[in-house]
This record gives C-alpha cells, sequence and structure tokens, in this order.
C-alpha cells in the first residue's frame, strides 16, 4: 500500500491532510506544532516525529509550509534519508525558482519533485474541490494525477517545471487586482452618495461579478478601523 506523507500543517496543509485520511490512504503527518499533528491523528492520519521520519517511511509526500526558506529546510531533512523513486509535490506558493532549486536538489537521490500549488480555501480542502495548478504534471508518475484528483475537482496542467507556482502567483495577482478595483469603485459609490448595493446589483446584471468578488463583497463596507 501506498504510504502518503504530509508536512507542514496549517490552515491548508491541515485541511489537505484530513481530506487524504479520510479517502482511505495511509497518510503519516508531521508538522513543528504538536497541536497540529495531534488534530491530524484524530482526522485519521499516523504521528511521526520529524521530517526524516516522513521520508523513511512515506512514498509520496506533500509539503505545505509558508516559505522558501521552510522549503529547504524540509529538503535538508528529506536529504538524510531520501531514496530514488521518492516523489515531493510543493503546494506552498513560492516563487518557480524555488520550485527549480527543489527539483534540482532532490534529484541529487533521485528523487522526483513536482509543483502543485492550490486555491479555495480550507474548506473546498476539506471537500476535495481545491483547484491545483500542476507544473510538470505529464512528466509526473501515474500516482501523482491520482492524489490531485483527491484534493481537488480541477487540476490544471500549467506547464514545465515551475509553471503552476507561476500560474498561483498569476491568479494571485489578478485577485488582489480585483479586490482593490472593487474596493474603490464601492467607496466611489459611498463616497457621492449613492448606494453601494446599485453597484453589486449593476456587477451581476453586467456579468462583472465573479464569483470571489461576490464571496468578498460584504466586506467592502467595513472601515479601516
Amino acid at each position: 500500500m501506498t504510504v502518503h506523507g504530509y508536512i507542514g500543517l496549517g490552515m491548508m496543509g491541515s485541511a489537505m491532510c484530513e481530506r487524504l485520511a479520510t479517502s482511505g490512504a495511509a497518510v503519516i503527518a508531521h508538522d513543528v506544532n504538536p497541536a497540529a499533528v495531534d488534530a491530524a491523528v484524530e482526522r485519521g492520519a499516523t504521528a511521526v516525529s520529524s521530517t526524516e521520519e516522513v521520508a523513511e517511511q512515506a512514498d509520496i509526500i506533500s509539503t505545505c509550509v509558508p516559505a522558501a526558506a521552510h522549503i529547504d529546510a524540509v529538503i535538508d531533512e528529506l536529504a538524510t534519508v531520501g531514496r530514488a523513486g521518492q516523489i515531493l509535490l510543493i503546494h506552498s506558493t513560492v516563487h518557480p525558482d524555488t520550485i527549480r532549486s527543489a527539483q534540482t536538489r532532490v534529484a541529487a537521490w533521485e528523487g522526483l519533485v513536482f509543483d502543485a500549488a492550490v486555491a479555495g480555501g480550507d474548506e473546498a480542502a476539506r471537500r476535495g474541490e481545491l483547484a491545483i495548478f500542476a507544473g510538470g504534471l505529464t512528466d509526473a508518475p501515474p500516482i501523482v494525477a491520482e492524489l490531485l484528483a483527491i484534493f481537488g475537482s480541477k487540476v490544471i496542467d500549467a506547464g514545465p517545471i515551475g509553471s503552476g507556482a507561476a500560474l498561483k502567483i498569476a491568479v494571485n495577482v489578478m485577485t488582489y487586482a480585483q479586490f482593490t478595483a472593487a474596493a474603490i469603485a464601492h467607496d466611489g459609490m459611498a463616497n457621492t452618495g449613492g448606494d453601494p448595493s446599485a453597484l453589486i446589483e449593476a456587477w451581476r446584471h453586467t456579468g462583472m461579478l465573479g464569483a470571489l468578488t461576490e464571496q468578498w463583497a460584504g466586506l467592502l463596507g467595513i472601515g479601516p478601523e
């Protein structure tokens, strides 16, 4: 039976680990926060005490850590016991160069790296409805596509290694720009005595109100305080 490892049990990582465990997969989990590991165990994962233990036992490893420095640290620890053919999936939102650097480092023990950035939030992760932006998918073993299908309802093959990370950043840029434009438009209506709800109605009717903006529309009238 394939053993799945999960490293990094923050808001998104814990939800993805839960989804994997409840799918019936054999999952081992590790995080620097013992409480997060305990919560993962309650949801069906098996705790291990170190990244090295994950590397010793897991055939395919997912990591969702905050930044490039944390990915480097994970690989430093995996390198001590990593083995040929082992697969590392990086779900963090990081620069494409971070993914390519990870690929080079993991190749030293003949392991494989693929980027699989995620979007949609922790509740979507628990339902297996994430959007996943994958790099190098065409070169990945079948087990990678099988795992991503557990995590997400939409897997986009963005191109070669690093392209998934690039796509996630591009999506985030559009998201932040959309939020900013919505806030400016809302304030423009409110500051001239108009009814901001009319703006929402106009956006919806003209097709300008995407699902993401509508999700956050209730925040537009909240003041800085």
